[in-house]
């Protein structure tokens, strides 16, 4: 019996498929095409995303590494520019310091 079912409904899918025209099947096929599309150009878009993402957290870094060698310098400046250093560099050297010419503000 359940043999019997399983070749009546396998008939009767045959006989649909016979009966579908050309523009049905183009139609149809078409859909398939375009879902195929569909899902590549998703998959492609979201690996591009993620390539992106991925050199835009790289860039990210190197501007947090750039930036923090850009503060250690200005602090490194700042030590070494101090009123209290410049004196003290000059009375070891012997020479006079005339704050009105470094461009520091003195204490």
């Amino acid at each position: 019996m359940e043999e019997e079912n399983r070749q009546a409904f396998d008939r009767l899918i045959r006989e649909r498929m016979k009966t579908f025209t050309r523009v049905e099947k183009a139609f149809y096929g078409s859909i398939v095409l375009t879902a195929i599309i569909v899902a590549v150009s998703i998959i492609f878009m979201q690996t591009h995303l993620l390539q992106i993402q991925s050199e835009m957290t790289d860039l990210k870094t190197q501007m947090d590494l750039k930036q923090l060698e850009y503060d250690e310098a200005k602090q490194a400046v700042n030590e070494l520019t101090r009123y209290n250093r410049l004196m003290e560099i000059a009375e070891e050297a012997g020479l006079t310091f005339n704050k009105d010419n470094t461009g520091t503000p003195a204490p």
